[in-house]
């Protein structure tokens, strides 16, 4: 059994199947034998709204003689903003695809709960990047308030698989380069889920030359329970350009104090 389990969620875009093996590979490097103790448990969600995407621009491009500039960017802000404005479309009309990503970050956590023998005392940690931090932040309001995927009563598990399938034991967020400002800069009154216990810590890790990336505190009172890291993350290419979006997960700024953290969780088990 391991000790502690770390789940990962992906931003925005065309994302690879293997977007965690950087951050993987850090964290390995860095924890040594230690690292035989850690449960990770990436999750994949991109591929439920990528089909769409795919289609949509293949019928842009191949009909109606569009004669579109910018393609490269063009491909980019389609598949990136679409994958935010689809769930939030599907959130408020249809929640069907929402549902379904909320059963693959469901899923995820089953088998982190396996991991760690259903041991409810031992620490989880989400690691989310860019739209991640807006899915897991939707998944845990809508656990506590009974919303979509949580809406139906599931009697067939224990109590305590549910509160951690509802991240009621969640020990830490870590999230870099959040974007969920634009989720809401037009909601005037915008509020996070509440902590499941005092103990709980949201850090977000931001780069002031990642315009994706934003400090949170400010999106209201309620989101006071997250500490704001500014960093410089990325290397001479990135560092100082919106491309330091993507550079998160391979930088000492943030992979270093990460591991120390989980280095210390382990040493209380």
């Amino acid at each position: 059994m391991k000790d502690i389990a770390l789940v990962t969620l992906h931003g925005m875009g065309n994302i690879k199947k293997e977007y965690f093996k950087d951050l993987e590979t850090n964290l390995r490097e860095r924890l040594g034998s230690t690292w035989n103790r850690v449960a990770f448990h990436p999750v994949q969600y991109g591929d439920i709204m990528q089909g769409p995407q795919n289609d949509l621009w293949d019928d842009m491009i191949s009909t109606g003689n569009n004669k579109l500039d910018q393609i490269t960017l063009r491909k980019f802000l389609l598949f990136s903003f679409g994958d935010a404005g689809s769930l939030e479309h599907s959130a408020q009309v249809n929640d069907g695809k929402y549902r379904d990503i909320q059963r693959r970050i469901r899923d995820t956590l089953d088998l982190a709960w396996q991991s760690l023998g259903r041991d409810k005392t031992k620490p989880i940690i989400v690691i989310a990047n860019s739209l991640g931090a807006q899915v897991i932040s939707n998944y845990i309001w809508d656990a506590q308030n009974d919303n979509h995927l949580f809406s139906d009563a599931d009697d067939s598990e224990s109590a305590d698989h549910m509160h951690f399938r509802k991240l009621d034991t969640l020990d830490s967020l870590y999230t870099t380069g959040s974007n969920m400002p634009l989720f809401s800069a037009g909601i005037k009154d915008r509020l996070c889920f509440k902590k499941p216990h005092n103990d709980f810590r949201w850090i977000n890790y931001y780069d002031p030359d990642d315009i994706l990336g934003w400090p949170l505190r400010q999106l209201g009172a309620s989101y006071s329970i997250i500490e704001d890291k500014r960093v410089n993350v990325g290397n001479w290419f990135t560092s100082w350009n919106p491309m330091s979006h993507t550079a998160y997960w391979t930088d000492n700024d943030f992979i270093r104090p990460l591991a120390n953290t989980i280095k210390e969780k382990l040493s209380k088990q």
